[in-house]
């Protein structure tokens, strides 16, 4: 298996990603496999692990430490709702204990190089669209943030509530849902339009291989997207 596999978006994440939900492995055969972009004070390398299994534990935790210690824009995430496998100093954490509730209007905001990012979580237990939607935009529009992330427990397409797919239709000011749920997640890399019919990133790490992801996000002068890279880490 090819664990290293990126695929590059320049410009507007626009042409056929942009049908909703349509996961990025429909573009192969229109979007050529490249090496990433080179990371700046303009770039960001968001890599986030789930419930990972024991039987990746040393690869997964050998790979964050050779990212961590080549990419000084790295934001380090944990969408599992357990304790991880590995335990490198995450920047964000849905773990009790390192959580951000939603509900109580918490979050936590990350500065790297040039880009301001802030995180939220959501779990099935508490979330609301309506909830998330206003934390996201109190982010964006008072405190500022180049990206809002928020790390999801919800599953991804589950009947239960909301889910990661509904979360990112209703959303108003959300870039990126970042999942670890352990049965309900997306194998690939996802685009979904929001409320406003712009794109919201989907991406998980769960279990069964899939113990690390890697986006890889290039910003303009203005601040806003113009590169998406995707990596299965491992």
């Amino acid at each position: 298996m090819n664990t290293r596999r990126k695929f590059l978006l320049s410009g507007s994440m626009a042409t056929a990603a942009l049908l909703t939900a349509k996961p990025f492995t429909t573009l192969a055969n229109s979007i050529s496999p490249v090496t990433g972009f080179r990371i700046n004070n303009n770039s960001l390398v968001l890599a986030h692990t789930g419930n990972t299994m024991g039987s990746v534990k040393n690869e997964t935790l050998q790979h964050i430490t050779n990212l961590k210690n080549n990419n000084a824009n790295l934001i380090l995430l944990h969408a599992g709702n357990t304790a991880p496998a590995v335990q490198p100093v995450y920047d964000a954490s849905l773990h009790s204990g390192e959580s951000f509730s939603v509900l109580a209007n918490d979050y936590k905001i990350i500065y790297k190089g040039d880009i301001k990012t802030g995180v939220i979580t959501a779990n099935n237990q508490s979330a609301t669209a309506e909830s998330i939607n206003t934390l996201a935009m109190f982010l964006k529009k008072e405190k500022n943030c180049h990206l809002v992330i928020c790390l999801s427990q919800l599953g991804y397409k589950s009947a239960n509530g909301l889910n990661d797919l509904a979360l990112a239709a209703a959303s108003t000011h959300l870039d990126v849902i970042i999942g670890g749920h352990a049965d309900d997640f997306c194998k690939r890399p996802v685009i979904a339009r929001n409320k406003n019919k712009e794109e919201v990133i989907i991406n998980h790490a769960a279990t069964h291989g899939l113990a690390l992801r890697k986006i890889e996000i290039g910003f303009d002068n203005r601040g806003k997207r113009s590169q998406v890279a995707f990596t299965k880490a491992c």
